[in-house]
């Protein structure tokens, strides 16, 4: 295994770790539905998606980004959030099968925006946020979720793309963020 794909594969089970625990927290706010499932899904800001992020620049021997720094980089994405913070407070208000649509949806986020921040720490320190929304573009299209299941990303696919942009310049990550949105559309 090479340096990269050790790194990929850290990153890899971070993600997992994370991944397990929001879509268990988020399940069961499921269960008790609106306001809950709204507190919890802010509370995951703190107690997941941002420590996920730093502890992945970590892995990569990146500085930790701050709130302001990781803001406008979320606001980017707003758009792509959107969809799935949408279904996943539409479908999670459903009696019973809330509960695992919630746990679904937190898993499935959790997952992509891991990976994006992955692509992201491994490609280099700054954080361009031109890419961000194309690389969650093609993170949703590799890893999709149906409203009852998400399939965990297989760990040597995982690997394989997160290491191919490790140190990449700006113009080399977005060429091959574009290349496989362009594999995938077709």
């Amino acid at each position: 295994m090479t340096y990269s794909e050790s790194l990929a594969l850290s990153a890899y089970i971070e993600i997992s770790g994370k991944a397990s625990s929001n879509s268990w927290i988020q399940g069961i706010s499921g269960d008790f539905r609106f306001p809950f499932m709204s507190i919890s899904d802010a509370a995951a800001i703190g107690t997941h998606y941002a420590p996920l992020f730093n502890n992945i620049r970590s892995i990569y021997s990146r500085p930790p980004l701050d709130v302001e720094s990781v803001g406008p980089l979320l606001g980017s994405l707003s758009e792509e959030l959107l969809i799935d913070f949408a279904s996943d407070k539409m479908l999670g208000q459903i009696p019973f099968v809330g509960t695992l649509l919630n746990s679904v949806c937190a898993k499935a986020l959790t997952w992509r925006l891991g990976a994006l921040f992955a692509m992201l720490s491994s490609r280099g320190e700054e954080i361009d946020q031109s890419g961000a929304k194309d690389a969650m573009q093609l993170i949703r299209s590799m890893f999709p979720k149906s409203p009852f299941g998400f399939e965990t990303p297989k760990r040597e696919s995982f690997i394989q793309i997160v290491s191919s942009v490790h140190n990449n310049t700006q113009i080399q990550y977005m060429d091959k963020i574009e290349a496989a949105k362009n594999t995938f559309n077709n």
